[in-house]
């Protein structure tokens, strides 16, 4: 049961080791965009793993790693515990948020993690990098560098947390996009900067420096999958969010890395609709799209824009008040595309005196009556040539 759950957990998590010697110059120039994204650093529980690996270094049981052969071990004897080292945790922190874009030891500019010493004015002779991501804890990232179970092909992260060219080390972590990413800066440092400073726990927007070539695919999506305007109508389209492809991006099938970046937007024919100040404005009927670019990558999905001009979309009316003999009625109109509706007004119909005469008033004796033509109209009570009936002789 138990080497089922750890063939398990070693296909969900994802891990990388590189054992790095004296500097190398990446002589390379590129096109370097900044990328801004979210991450929250959980530096509390990385210091954690410190202990973790000391633990291994000093404990004879667990100080070993297999020989190619992959029968006969070497044991490390007489290792010392490493130091923590507060420089190694800011380019440690610094490549954790980078692997979360790009997730291998080459950085996204290019280059690799001693790239960033000399910037950080850390000495150094000799260096490696452990990365790791998906574990959700220390002890659970800590497990998998270990690698109890590997042969010495997949040791490359446990000899890293047991070489005696290293004497200090600094751990990163961040979660983004819903994982956790992990990275050990080993090194042998002739100074080693012990100097406590506050564990990073917050949720900060980073930038994180990209190769341009490495952008392969921008997807920016916006609030409505297509937008219909009347001519002369307005509406502001949202981006609701921008994602990239990134080389080496990994994230556990959750889709594309999210950025912080504003794309910009424009629209394809601006005969058709005109889009400035982030409003979308109709001109004349027709069908263009709305584009939106980010590091000079135009997104893969463009939403269409269609303009219409109700007047050549109008139903043939409904009468939606009926006219009568004096007053005129209104007939409604619906545009077939917007269900937008105009008004017209329907002409008083007038009266429609019917041929017959109707007894208004009867005659009766010694007194005359009345009667004329009434209008036909439904609720209608006018009446026309009103005359008289002789009245009615007695007897």
């Amino acid at each position: 049961m138990k080497k089922t759950k750890l063939r398990l957990l070693l296909l969900l998590f994802f891990i990388g080791g590189l054992i790095i010697l004296p500097q190398k110059a990446n002589a390379d120039e590129v096109e370097a965009v900044p990328v801004s994204i979210s991450v929250k650093y959980g530096q509390t529980e990385a210091r954690t793993i410190l202990d973790m690996i000391n633990e291994a270094r000093t404990n004879s049981e667990h100080a070993w790693y297999w020989n190619k052969d992959d029968t006969t071990k070497t044991f490390c004897t007489d290792l010392k515990e490493l130091e923590y080292d507060y420089d190694l945790e800011r380019v440690a922190m610094k490549r954790a948020a980078e692997i979360a874009l790009s997730y291998d030891h080459e950085r996204p500019i290019g280059g690799y993690a001693w790239d960033t010493y000399g910037q950080e004015n850390i000495r150094y002779s000799h260096a490696g990098e452990n990365i790791a991501a998906a574990q959700t804890t220390a002890s659970q990232v800590n497990f998998c560098w270990r690698e109890d179970n590997e042969p010495y092909g997949g040791q490359g992260h446990r000899r890293n947390m047991l070489s005696s060219k290293f004497n200090c080390v600094g751990i990163g972590h961040v979660y983004y996009n819903g994982v956790h990413y992990w990275v050990e800066e080993f090194a042998y440092r002739p100074e080693i900067n012990t100097t406590e400073v506050p564990a990073n726990d917050s949720t900060q927007a980073v930038s994180v420096s990209v190769d341009k070539t490495k952008i392969k695919k921008v997807d920016v999506t916006f609030d409505q999958d297509a937008y219909s305007l009347r001519i002369g109508e307005n509406t502001t389209p949202v981006i609701k969010e921008t994602r990239i492809g990134v080389e080496y991006f990994w994230s556990g099938g959750r889709g594309f890395a999210p950025v912080l970046d504003t794309p910009v937007v424009s629209i394809g024919d601006s005969s058709v609709a005109s889009y400035s100040n982030k409003t979308l404005s109709g001109l004349k009927e027709g069908t263009t799209e709305l584009t939106a670019t980010l590091y000079g990558v135009t997104s893969s999905t463009s939403p269409p824009v269609s303009v219409h001009d109700c007047k050549n979309h109008w139903d043939t009316g409904s009468i939606t008040k009926k006219p009568t003999c004096t007053e005129p009625g209104e007939k409604t109109f619906v545009c077939s595309i917007c269900e937008s509706t105009k008004k017209e007004s329907v002409p008083a119909t007038g009266h429609a005196y019917a041929s017959t005469w109707t007894t208004d008033i009867a005659a009766a004796c010694e007194k005359a009556g009345t009667e004329s033509r009434h209008c036909t109209n439904e609720n209608c009570t006018a009446t026309t040539e009103q005359r008289s009936i002789a009245a009615l002789e007695r007897v």
